[in-house]
């Protein structure tokens, strides 16, 4: 699917999140927090199209806890969309929220943080496009470009999508496990310059009903069936996309658009956008 710049002119405006989100340190979400874009009519709790001068207002902020990216290394891009005329363009740089992982590895990270909410023990659906731009540095380190966590649980986040050495897959944590161990589904070759599409439905639970599905670009990708969180974590689940990095020396940048959380495919799905034209 090639970038393209052009489409809607203007941006519904819709009511956005209808689900709090509260515990820890993380702030509790609003209704009035949480107004962004969301197409009317649609299924979905959450959305940015990124068609403002800013990112929605369920985003946490860079500077909250530990931090989730330095100043300036989010903003609104107006030279790729997937659609509309925006998109929202990621950059990590070295020592960008330095902390050191549980290997002792030194990471760094530029992310997206939607915010801890109350998603487990129920089926939920996530949408978004990304890009990974001309030049972009395709290297032999850790790279995770979207993550799930469960609040309350240390260690590797529950579901990643990863892009290391060129390798494009999916990672599916053991709950009793700290250190990453479970299973990893490849994914289709990631095409630079490139707009992707990519669905998902979640069950998070610490019983045998726990499932993950993916889509990219229209096709399903990975079924996984099994525990998918831990009974010694909250029930509250929260999302991130952007770059999370063991240390390197080099920058890197990325592009998403038409995020989305909602309760069936065709309300995240960022090919929807295409057929309201």
């Amino acid at each position: 699917m090639a970038p393209r710049g052009g489409g809607r002119t203007s941006r519904p405006s819709v009511l956005v999140a209808l689900l709090a989100a509260c515990g820890g340190d993380r702030p509790v979400h609003s209704p009035a927090a949480d107004l962004a874009g969301e197409r009317s009519g649609s299924a979905a709790f959450l959305f940015d199209g990124f068609e403002g001068d800013d990112v929605a207002g369920f985003w946490l902020p860079g500077d909250h806890g530990s931090g989730r990216y330095a100043p300036g290394a989010v903003s609104i891009a107006a030279d790729r969309a997937r659609s509309g005329n925006r998109s929202v363009r990621i950059t990590v740089r070295e020592g960008d929220v330095e902390q050191t992982g549980g290997s002792g590895q030194l990471n760094e990270r530029a992310e997206l943080d939607s915010g801890n909410r109350p998603f487990a023990g129920r089926d939920l659906w996530y949408g978004f496009s990304f890009l990974i731009p001309e030049g972009f540095p395709v290297v032999d380190t850790r790279l995770v470009l979207a993550q799930w966590k469960q609040s309350g649980l240390e260690g590797s986040p529950l579901v990643a999508v990863r892009f290391r050495a060129g390798r494009h897959s999916l990672t599916v944590r053991d709950p009793a496990s700290t250190m990453g161990a479970g299973k990893e589904y490849g994914l289709p070759d990631l095409p630079i310059g490139q707009w992707n599409d990519m669905v998902f439905r979640i069950r998070f639970s610490a019983e045998d009903d726990g499932s993950v599905e993916a889509w990219m670009n229209g096709a399903q990708v990975v079924s996984h069936r099994g525990r998918t969180a831990s009974r010694d974590g909250e029930d509250r689940i929260y999302n991130k996309i952007g770059l999370y990095r063991d240390r390197w020396k080099d920058p890197m940048t990325i592009y998403f658009d038409n995020y989305a959380v909602g309760d069936r495919f065709a309300a995240v799905d960022p090919a929807r956008l295409d057929r309201s034209r």
